[in-house]
């Protein structure tokens, strides 16, 4: 656990700097450092041409916990911000809310250094270009980088513009693709491609085989689709391993609902504890389809105790939320605002502080019985099961070993831990909050409309459906102004044009909330969507969607986001829209488009498909002819509509890519499936349309 001292953000010793005008929480966390921090703006470039003076590019995100170690270390330390003004033009990046700045320069430190995170701290000669990258420093080494730098630029700019074009040359090969084949994968390629990733997975404790380790939702789609499509009894026992590893770890918040960013070990023990909306959103939608699949209760409780905390934690209400998090209100009776980003990993200047316990301070929670079940429920130790004597609450045993340890019935197990749980959480609510990033990112939001569509037809719950439903309007009305998305709403304003990331992943949300309206609104705005991505993103010469708009500001490297992470490429989802509704709209272009951006990565995939993992599926979808339901009711009767608990007996046992589509156009209520690129006679019955579906849409 690391102690900071305290910010001096709200320091009236200081003047505030140009952050002071910035909407974004990240900035305005900067904004009375002594630093003369500056936003991003042509403005900026344009005086550090004039003064021919060096650019720091700093870039982070408000819930970062070594952005904060390195801002009480350096960017409010009075020495640091004297060298850094007289030497730099310094500029401050949130990364949620530039992405695009962000990516341009992770990738020169990582070829500096072989490495990257956040803090990203990018020194630039007045053109833009990197002379010098890396994460977090001391500061001591700070200062003497920043010194040293400016030296070398004074008297040797030459050797900094020579090895600044070096890298500009490398990071242009960097974004180069070489087009690949155009026909699809044989199916032994689709399953060598399981073989090959789990060579790198961890069969032990799940997730992938290092640290610190990131839950992947997607990967983990990925797998459950490989299943479905084999029957690998391997591929279901990792997917239940992980699911299962990670939710008992400390990386989940057993008191509060939630999931942290990572772990900082290969146990999905110790996180660093910040707690971000994407990566919720997408557990969600995991874990709620896990439950259907598998009827396991645990995955149902986990994905509702995530919806939870998004609700309670994130979501925003009339507009804006109050200091330290939002407003709380039971039954949310509020004006749709969206979800924030985030809760910090620090409060009152220390890691974790929030979430951890001494075990005196549990003795005093707790009655003596409930304290002897805690012990053995969450590994608590006299000394501390982490730092400084603190508790992370985990759950290293299963629920049966509990039992046996405690010498406890079920009858009395179940009762005594949600008293615990209640009472651990109402001592946590009288502590000092972490900070709330309260700003609505439309690509977030977009994931978060998936998860509650997911969890609305997984887990058959109409409450969760009402939320998505409300959710996609409220977002539509945002951030779809003057015929384009735009990616950041806060405190009633929302600003910044849309990248691809923004428009794949509202996409992707409308199609899931089609789904579970049969609304033909929302199927209509995803291809609107669509429509305006191929126009702004699409690059015929490099068959590829570049993350920035054509029209929108031009950094040294115009990027595409290829690679699948803990948010699939933005390519990988936008090619999966295309493929699910050229599908249901019979629109062979966006079909055969689908397919180009797929041959750009194919190559890659196969080699490394731990990162093409969004890409794989789509693979198999090509490969398979695809898998197209369309549950046909009788013209004009509404009450022969196909229920919401049909359509997930169906879609339980698909792959995620297959697509469904309602229509009132047959003369009864019946099923029509395509698969293995041939359409069958409609048949009336579930396992019927189930046999046809599966039996030609298989990799056995």
């Amino acid at each position: 656990m690391t102690q900071s001292p305290p910010s001096n953000h709200n320091s009236l010793q200081n003047e505030p700097n140009a952050l002071i005008h910035a909407s974004s929480p990240y900035l305005l966390q900067h904004a009375y450092n002594p630093v003369a921090w500056e936003e991003w703006s042509d403005l900026t470039w344009q005086r550090a041409k004039s003064e021919n003076k060096l650019v720091l590019v700093s870039i982070g995100y408000s819930t970062c916990h070594w952005c904060h170690v390195m801002e009480h270390e350096s960017f409010e330390d009075f020495e640091t911000a004297e060298i850094m003004n007289h030497h730099l033009i310094s500029i401050k990046v949130d990364r949620e809310e530039r992405p695009d700045i962000d990516m341009v320069y992770m990738d020169a430190c990582q070829l500096m250094t072989g490495r990257g995170g956040w803090p990203l701290n990018a020194i630039c000669l007045p053109n833009g270009q990197p002379i010098y990258a890396g994460t977090y420093f001391p500061k001591a080494q700070w200062q003497q980088i920043i010194e040293q730098l400016a030296k070398v630029y004074r008297e040797e700019p030459d050797k900094a513009h020579d090895y600044a074009g070096k890298i500009q040359q490398k990071l242009d090969a960097l974004n180069r693709w070489d087009s690949e084949s155009s026909d699809p994968l044989h199916r032994a390629q689709l399953l060598e491609q399981f073989t090959t990733l789990a060579e790198n997975l961890d069969w032990v404790d799940g997730g992938p085989n290092r640290a610190p380790k990131f839950p992947l939702p997607g990967q983990y789609e990925y797998i459950l689709d490989y299943h479905l499509l084999t029957d690998d009894e391997s591929a279901k026992d990792f997917l239940h391993l992980s699911l299962i590893k990670m939710s008992n770890g400390g990386i989940y918040d057993t008191i509060r609902g939630g999931f942290c960013r990572y772990s900082t070990d290969a146990q999905w023990f110790a996180p660093h504890f910040e707690k971000m909306l994407y990566d919720n959103a997408q557990l969600i939608s995991l874990y709620a389809r896990a439950f259907a699949w598998s009827d396991a209760p645990l995955y149902k409780q986990i994905a509702e105790e995530c919806i939870h905390f998004c609700e309670e934690e994130l979501g925003l209400k009339g507009g804006h939320a109050v200091e330290g998090g939002p407003e709380r209100s039971e039954g949310h009776n509020h004006t749709h605002a969206g979800y924030g980003s985030a809760l910090d990993a620090d409060s009152e200047g220390m890691e974790g502080k929030f979430y951890v316990f001494t075990r005196e301070e549990l003795l005093t929670i707790l009655s003596e019985e409930e304290f002897a079940l805690a012990e053995i429920q969450f590994n608590i130790q006299k000394d501390g099961n982490w730092e400084h004597g603190y508790n992370i609450l985990h759950q290293p045993l299963a629920p049966l070993q509990v039992l046996e340890k405690s010498g406890l019935t079920a009858a009395e197990y179940h009762p005594r831990l949600l008293s615990i749980k209640q009472k651990i959480k109402r001592y946590q609510d009288s502590r000092i909050r972490p900070s709330f990033d309260d700003k609505a990112i439309c690509s977030w939001n977009a994931l978060y409309l998936k998860a509650l569509a997911d969890a609305a037809l997984f887990l058959q719950n109409t409450n969760y459906g009402e939320k998505a439903t409300a959710l996609a309007d409220w977002m539509w009305s945002t951030f779809w102004q003057n015929n384009e998305l735009l990616r950041i709403h806060r405190n009633g304003i929302t600003k910044i044009s849309g990248f691809l990331e923004d428009y794949a992943c509202f996409c992707e949300g409308l199609l899931s909330a089609y789904t579970i309206t049969k609304n033909q609104d929302y199927l209509t705005k995803a291809g609107i969507l669509i429509q305006k991505s191929i126009e702004l993103f699409y690059n015929s010469q490099t068959q590829q969607l570049a993350f920035t708009p054509d029209n929108g500001e031009a950094l040294i490297v115009r990027k595409s986001d290829l690679n699948d992470d803990v948010i699939a490429s933005p390519n990988s989802v936008l090619a999966h829209c295309l493929f699910q509704v050229g599908t249901m709209t019979s629109n062979l272009e966006y079909i055969e488009l689908s397919k180009t951006l797929l041959n750009q990565v194919t190559k890659s995939m196969i080699q490394n498909p731990g990162w093409y993992f969004n890409w794989s599926k789509l693979a198999q979808a090509i490969t398979l002819g695809g898998c197209h339901i369309k549950l046909e009711n009788k013209a004009n009767n509404p009450k022969g509509e196909w229920t919401s608990a049909e359509t997930l007996e169906i879609v339980k046992h698909l792959p995620s890519w297959a697509t469904i589509e309602f229509k009132n156009e047959a003369q009864k209520k019946q099923i029509e499936v395509c698969a293995n690129q041939t359409c069958f006679a409609p048949v009336e019955h579930i396992q019927q349309a189930l046999e046809i579906a599966l039996d030609n849409c298989s990799l056995q």
